[in-house]
């Protein structure tokens, strides 16, 4: 099994396969629901609408030309609703679901029914939101949504399965994170530093101690208490057949009724001061992330001008931004240098935004990675210097209007697949906003340089901050935040006048921490 900081996913079979469109159902999986049940409401997406089932809210996509289903089940409950000391109940109740055997069949047994329909089950799980998503060919998807049905109806709770994943997460947090991936340890803890005190505080993966104290009881009373049908959000997309999406609602009208409703979430406090955590561990080079809580989402109207601003600055896996020129481009310090005005899910292995880690509290980040530890003071700085020059200078008019249509235009390739589309508009419905891509070009097309200039004012800086920086030396680095001496750059060969005096002022930028704290790895996601 694979697992992430918010997904804990599994491959049961292959992903379906764009065929020839045969002919639509030839049977019914469920019984068509009562006339009168359904009430159809239009969303501002095309071919997309909105039905209240039978205590289940139901979002379609209709692509008739599509040979291929998408199915979301878009559960409102994450590591929000773990219970103190069992941190990690709500990913391995998730992985007991869409990862394990069912009450009528063994999990190898289930593989083996989806292998040949070349479908896919998957579970995503994040602080606010669990996920389990499908992808099949229509052609079988009566005997596949027989099947998902099943799974989230019917699951086994073997307590066979249930060690076996436990150990998985633990494995994770242990192996993965502590020993392997060093972006991925040193976000995590970023979050759980920004939101110290909040129920974002602890990985989706939980803890070691977490994990340990949670038994197959208490995720079989998990299951019943959280994936209920007022929990759900139902996503169908594609080639479906006429009332599909209807009879699928019904047949899940199993799951416990539930409550509507989700956990309140206190404000998250705001730093005062900058504040560091460094991971002491084995390594070659040093990694550097820092942030803070920021008090908006997709659903302000100041979401939108941030996000031109952040695309100037250092958008993803993208390398016209001011992060990446100059701190890799023109200084050769490191490999990549990015900034996010929300949670930017799996970093490593995506290079757009994924859907369905949807947050109500989110956070601005910059990060920095690898970098040679003699640079770290410095390339600390260098990034501290961009932010704090995109707020002194502001964007000027070309680029705010080359930044603007980029976006625009990159924004599509978010959701190139009917599975995306269908991801980002569940995340639409959760925020209560029209379609996010739509909403994009929408908001970008009446928006001004100054309304962009005006929200970095607003909400960016420097002064208050959490920082974490994988090292393999925090003594010493702990020292030179503290000396508060210059960081001169040596380079291997000559860069241009505008960057030698640019790091006149970078060298001695102030960087004084309010507090460090070196954390030994082994002690990391413990408890």
């Amino acid at each position: 099994m694979r697992t992430t900081a918010t997904l804990t996913t599994l491959t049961l079979a292959l992903v379906a396969l764009a065929l020839v469109a045969p002919p639509l159902l030839a049977h019914d999986p469920e019984p068509q629901p009562a006339a009168g049940e359904v009430e159809r409401v239009t969303v501002p997406v095309e071919n997309a609408a909105a039905t209240p089932g039978p205590g289940i809210e139901l979002v379609t996509l209709a692509s008739p030309e599509s040979p291929v289903i998408a199915l979301r089940a878009f559960f409102r409950v994450g590591s929000i609703d773990d219970p103190a000391g069992k941190e990690g109940l709500a990913a391995l109740t998730a992985s007991m679901i869409g990862e394990s055997g069912t009450a009528k069949r063994s999990y190898k047994e289930l593989v083996e029914a989806l292998y040949p329909m070349a479908a896919s089950i998957q579970v995503q799980v994040d602080r606010e939101v669990t996920v389990f998503h499908a992808e099949v060919h229509r052609e079988t998807l009566a005997d596949f949504t027989s099947l998902f049905t099943e799974v989230l109806l019917q699951p086994g709770f073997d307590a066979r399965d249930f060690e076996r994943h436990r150990e998985q997460l633990r494995s994770y947090l242990v192996n993965t994170l502590r020993a392997s991936n060093d972006e991925l340890l040193g976000l995590e803890v970023l979050q759980q530093q920004i939101f110290a005190g909040h129920p974002y505080d602890h990985s989706p993966a939980g803890t070691v101690q977490g994990l340990a104290a949670i038994t197959l009881d208490d995720v079989k009373q998990f299951y019943r208490q959280h994936l209920t049908r007022a929990n759900l959000l139902l996503g169908v997309a594609g080639g479906y057949p006429e009332g599909y999406p209807e009879r699928l609602a019904t047949s899940l009208s199993g799951l416990t009724p539930g409550a509507p409703g989700s956990r309140e979430l206190p404000a998250p406090k705001r730093p005062a001061g900058r504040h560091f955590t460094l991971i002491d561990k084995q390594a070659a080079a040093v990694g550097i992330q820092f942030g803070y809580p920021l008090p908006l989402t997709r659903a302000d109207a100041d979401y939108y001008p941030l996000l031109v601003a952040n695309s100037v600055l250092g958008e993803h896996r993208t390398f016209h931004g001011r992060l990446m020129q100059q701190l890799r481009g023109k200084r050769g310090l490191n490999y990549g240098d990015y900034s996010y005005i929300e949670h930017y899910y799996l970093p490593p292995f995506t290079s757009n935004p994924t859907p369905n880690v949807p947050r109500r509290d989110q956070y601005f980040s910059v990060w920095v990675r690898p970098v040679q530890p003699e640079a770290t003071h410095f390339a600390l700085r260098a990034a501290l210097y961009e932010v704090d020059r995109l707020v002194a200078q502001g964007l000027t008019e070309e680029e705010f209007v080359l930044t603007r249509d980029f976006v625009v235009n990159y924004s599509k390739l978010w959701a190139q697949t009917l599975a995306d589309r269908l991801g980002f508009l569940l995340d639409s419905r959760y925020y209560g906003t029209p379609y996010y891509i739509d909403e994009i070009e929408a908001r970008l097309a009446a928006l001004t340089r100054d309304e962009v200039n005006r929200a970095v004012k607003k909400y960016l800086q420097t002064a208050d901050f959490t920082a974490v920086l994988v090292t393999g030396d925090a003594a010493a680095l702990e020292a030179r935040l503290e000396s508060e001496e210059p960081s001169p750059m040596t380079y291997a060969s000559p860069v241009e006048a505008a960057v030698a005096a640019a790091d006149e002022a970078i060298v001695e930028l102030p960087v004084k921490p309010a507090s460090v704290a070196i954390v030994p790895v082994a002690e990391v996601f413990e408890k």
